[in-house]
C-alpha cells in the first residue's frame, strides 16, 4: 500500500512539473518575442526606462505586499485541507478583503511618495504623475496574487497553467501595437494594462469558485490578519534583504572588476540560471508548496513527499544541467554575442550548484509550510549572508570562476544547516533510494564539472555528450521504475491510434 502511495506521489509530481514546465517554456518564448519587439520600437533608452520602472514597482511591491504570494497560498491550502469544507468560502472572502487592503496600502504609499519615487527612478520629479497613475496598479496586482493563490492552493493545475499562459500571451499581444504606435509614450499604458489583464484573466479562471460574503468586525479582521501579517512581514524582510545583498554584490563587481564587462557577465549568468535553468524549479514549486502545506502536520507524510520531490527533481534537473554544460557556448552566442562567452567561466561551477539546489530546495519549503516564521527567517538570512560573503571573497581570489564556486559553497553550507534543523525538529531523513539518486546525480554533475574545468570547448563536446547520454538513460530508467513511462507511452500511442480511426 505504501509503495502504491509513493508511486502516486511520483506521478503527481512528474505530471504537475511537466504541465508547468511546458507553460514556463511557452512563456519564455512569448517573452523573447515580446522583448525583441520592445527593443526594436523603444531602443536602448526606452528599454532602460521600462527596466527602471519595473524595478521600482517590484521594490514597492516587496515592501508593501507582506509576502502575500506565499501566505495566501498557504492559507488557501490549509482551508482546503480542513475537514470542515464549509469554512473555505468564508476564508476566501476574508483573504480577498486582505488582498484588497494590502493593494490599497501599496497604492497610497505610491501616491504619497510619487515625487520622491520619480526622483529616485528617473533623476527628476517631472514624472511624478506616472506614479500617481500607476498607484492603482498595486490593487490589481494584489487581487491577481489572491486569485492565483486560490488556483494554487486548491490544486487547480490546469486552470493555473492556462491562466499563466493566457496572461502572458494577451499582455504581449497588447504590448506590441501600443509600443509600435506610441513608442516611449506607450510605457505607462502598457504597465497599467498588464496589471488589468493579469487580474481579468485570473478572475475568469476563478469565477466559478464559491466565495461567501461575510461581515467581519474590526477586531475579527485584526485577529485573522495578525498571523498573515507576522509571517508576511518576515517574508518581506527576507526578500528586501536578499535584494540588498544582490545589489551589494553587483556594486562590488562594478567597482572592483578587472574590466567594465564583469557586471554584465554576472547579470547574464543570473538570467541563465534563474530564467532558463530556474524554470524547472518554478514549475515544481507551483504544485509542491500547496500539497506540502496540506500535509504539514504529519511528519511521516512530509518525509515521504519531500523525498519523492527530491528524487523527481534530481532526475529532471541533472540531464538538464549537463545539457546546459553542452549547449551553453552555443546558447550564449545565439541569445547574446560572442563577447559574452566569458559567462562560461561563472557557469562552470554555478551549473553544478543547481544540482545541489535541487536537493535543498524542497527542504527549505518544509519550515515555511509548517509556519515556523522565525526559523524560516533565520535560514534565509543565513543564505543571504553566505551569498554576499562567499561571492565577494571567491571573486577576489578566483575571478569569474569564483562566483560559481561561491554558489557551490553557499548551497552546501545552507543545505547542511537546513537538514540538521529538519532532522532535529521534525525527524526528517533522506531515505536510501533518495540517497542513491543524490549520489548518482553528484557523480554525473562532477564529471561534467571536471570536463569543463580541464578541457576547453570544442574538445569538451565529446566527453560532455557521453555524460549527457548516460544521464538521460539513467533518468529515464529511474523514472520508469517510479511512474512507468513505458505504460504512458503505450497509452498515448493507443489514444492517437483511436483518434485516427475515428477521424
Amino acid at each position: 500500500m505504501e509503495e502504491k502511495s509513493t508511486n502516486d506521489s511520483h506521478k503527481n509530481i512528474l505530471k504537475s512539473t511537466g504541465v508547468f514546465g511546458l507553460v514556463q517554456l511557452f512563456k519564455m518564448l512569448i517573452g523573447v518575442v515580446g522583448t525583441k519587439f520592445v527593443a526594436v520600437f523603444l531602443g536602448p533608452i526606452g528599454m532602460g526606462t521600462v527596466g527602471l520602472l519595473n524595478n521600482m514597482i517590484a521594490i514597492i511591491s516587496s515592501l508593501t505586499s507582506f509576502g502575500t504570494n506565499v501566505t495566501l497560498t498557504r492559507e488557501v491550502s490549509l482551508a482546503n485541507a480542513d475537514e470542515n469544507k464549509d469554512k473555505l468560502p468564508e476564508r476566501l472572502n476574508f483573504l480577498q478583503k486582505w488582498s484588497f487592503l494590502v493593494g490599497l496600502v501599496g497604492a497610497v504609499i505610491t501616491l504619497v511618495l510619487s515625487p520622491i519615487l520619480s526622483k529616485l527612478t528617473f533623476g527628476s520629479t517631472k514624472y511624478y504623475y506616472w506614479f500617481i497613475i500607476i498607484s492603482i496598479n498595486f490593487v490589481f496586482l494584489s487581487l491577481t496574487t489572491y486569485r492565483i493563490a486560490i488556483l494554487q492552493g486548491l490544486l487547480k493545475i490546469k486552470q493555473l497553467a492556462l491562466s499563466s499562459l493566457v496572461s502572458s500571451l494577451f499582455i504581449t499581444i497588447v504590448t506590441i501595437p501600443i509600443y509600435y504606435y506610441y513608442r516611449f509614450d506607450g510605457i505607462l499604458p502598457v504597465v497599467l494594462l498588464s496589471g488589468i489583464i493579469g487580474f481579468l484573466v485570473n478572475w475568469y479562471y476563478t469565477r466559478n469558485i464559491k466565495i461567501t460574503k461575510v461581515k467581519h468586525s474590526l477586531l475579527e479582521s485584526y485577529k485573522q490578519g495578525k498571523s498573515l501579517l507576522e509571517l508576511g512581514f518576515l517574508l518581506s524582510i527576507n526578500v528586501i534583504f536578499g535584494q540588498i545583498c544582490a545589489y551589494l554584490i553587483k556594486l562590488y563587481l562594478n567597482h572592483n572588476g578587472a574590466n567594465t564587462s564583469v557586471l554584465g557577465f554576472y547579470e547574464v549568468s543570473n538570467i541563465i540560471l534563474v530564467s532558463y535553468v530556474g524554470m524547472i524549479f518554478t514549475a515544481m514549486g507551483t504544485d509542491f508548496y500547496p500539497r506540502l502545506t496540506a500535509i504539514h502536520n504529519d511528519n511521516n507524510k512530509v518525509n515521504q513527499f519531500v523525498n519523492d520531490q527530491i528524487e523527481v527533481g534530481l532526475l529532471l534537473v541533472s540531464p538538464l544541467i549537463i545539457l546546459f554544460y553542452f549547449l551553453s557556448p552555443i546558447l550564449i552566442s545565439i541569445l547574446y554575442t560572442k563577447d559574452f562567452l566569458s559567462v562560461l567561466l561563472i557557469l562552470k561551477a554555478a551549473l553544478f550548484a543547481i544540482i545541489i539546489k535541487a536537493i535543498i530546495w524542497p527542504l527549505a519549503f518544509i519550515i515555511l509550510a509548517k509556519g515556523e516564521k522565525k526559523l524560516y527567517f533565520k535560514q534565509e538570512l543565513l543564505g543571504d549572508f553566505l551569498n554576499i560573503f562567499s561571492s565577494i571573497l571567491f571573486y577576489h581570489y578566483f575571478g569569474l570562476e569564483g562566483i560559481g564556486l561561491a554558489m557551490v559553497l553557499n548551497y552546501s553550507i545552507y543545505g547542511i544547516y537546513v537538514y540538521r534543523i529538519l532532522n532535529k525538529r521534525f525527524e526528517f531523513k533522506i531515505r536510501k533510494d533518495t540517497l542513491r539518486i543524490i549520489l548518482i546525480s553528484f557523480i554525473l554533475g562532477l564529471a561534467a564539472l571536471g570536463i569543463v574545468f580541464f578541457v576547453d570547448y570544442p574538445d569538451a563536446y565529446l566527453p560532455l555528450g557521453i555524460v549527457l547520454l548516460f544521464s538521460v538513460l539513467i533518468s529515464l530508467y529511474e523514472l520508469n521504475k517510479r511512474v512507468s513511462i513505458a505504460a504512458y507511452y503505450l497509452k498515448l500511442k493507443q489514444k492517437i491510434t483511436n483518434q485516427n480511426k475515428n477521424g
